[in-house]
C-alpha cells in the first residue's frame, strides 16, 4: 500500500478517534455540572447498551473510493487504433456521499440499503478522470458489542455501480524511429469504457466498528471493499465515517 493510501486512512481514523475523545470530554462535563448521581442499588440499574431487534436506522456518511488495478492503454491521436503502451497498476483515489437505511432483523443481526454518490474525482496520469457516477448496495450481516460503548459488525451483499469517466489529450516526449520527439497522446477510445467498468454487478464486504454517543446516535468507521469488475479486473475499495440515527 502506498503512503498516499496510508495517509488518507491515517486521517480519517484519526479523526473519528478525535471526535470520540471530545465527546467523551463533553459528556463527562455535562455530568459532573448537572450533579448526576451514581446509582446506588439495584433498583435505579438500567441496561447501558439499547436493544436493537425491530429498530430501524437511518445514516450519513463520507466515503473515501480506492480505484486500484487500473489499466491505461495510451494511443496517439493520429492513430487512435493502435495502441502505443499501457500504464498498468495505477490507483485512484476519488470522494463520495453515501446515504443508507437499515433494519435490524434480530439483537445481532441486520440488513441495509445503501445509496452513494461521487463529489471529488480523481485523474490518472493527467489523462483519464474517474469518479464513481453513483452506487446501489445492499448488505446483510451480523454485528457484536464489544463494550457498553463500541460493536463490531460485518456485513456482506451485492452492489449496483456505475462510473464516470473524462479522457484528456495531452503531449509527451515519446522514443520514435530517430531520437524522442513531442506527440499527443490519451486514453484509447475503444479499450477504456465510457463506463470504466465492463460489468454493473459486484459482491462487496464491509468491516467496521461503531461508537455509542447515546441511545439513538452513533459514529461508525468503516472499511471494505465496494466492488471487483470480473472484466476488467479494477477493484474500489471504501473506507469512510458514518453518524447513524437509530429510531
Amino acid at each position: 500500500m502506498s503512503s498516499r493510501q496510508l495517509s488518507v486512512t491515517a486521517i480519517i481514523l484519526r479523526s473519528f478517534l478525535i471526535i470520540l475523545f471530545f465527546f467523551d470530554v463533553a459528556h463527562a462535563d455535562v455530568s459532573h455540572t448537572h450533579g448526576d448521581p451514581v446509582p446506588d442499588n439495584e433498583n435505579t440499574k438500567t441496561p447501558l447498551t439499547p436493544k436493537k431487534e425491530g429498530k430501524s436506522y437511518i445514516s450519513g456518511s463520507i466515503v473515501l473510493n480506492e480505484f486500484r488495478s487500473v489499466a491505461l492503454p495510451i494511443v496517439s491521436t493520429e492513430n487512435p487504433g493502435a495502441v502505443i503502451n499501457t500504464k498498468f497498476p495505477l490507483t485512484g483515489q476519488t470522494y463520495a456521499l453515501m446515504a443508507t437505511y437499515g433494519t435490524y432483523i434480530t439483537e445481532n443481526f441486520k440488513t441495509e440499503l445503501r445509496y452513494t454518490t461521487g463529489i471529488k474525482s480523481d485523474t490518472l496520469d493527467e489523462m483519464l478522470k474517474i469518479n464513481i457516477n453513483y452506487a446501489f448496495n445492499w448488505y446483510i450481516g451480523g454485528t457484536l458489542p464489544v463494550t457498553d460503548s463500541f460493536s463490531a459488525y460485518a456485513l456482506v451483499g451485492v452492489s449496483f455501480y456505475d462510473a464516470d469517466v473524462t479522457r484528456y489529450e495531452v503531449t509527451r516526449k515519446l522514443p520514435g524511429d530517430i531520437g524522442t520527439s513531442e506527440q499527443n497522446i490519451q486514453p484509447s477510445p475503444t479499450e477504456v469504457e465510457d463506463g470504466l467498468f465492463g460489468t454493473k454487478f459486484s459482491m462487496s464486504w464491509m468491516l467496521g466498528f461503531d461508537y455509542m454517543l447515546d441511545e439513538n446516535w452513533f459514529l461508525a468507521f468503516e472499511y471494505g471493499r465496494l466492488l471487483k469488475d470480473t472484466d476488467t479486473n479494477i477493484k474500489v475499495y471504501q473506507a469512510g465515517t458514518q453518524l447513524r440515527y437509530e429510531f
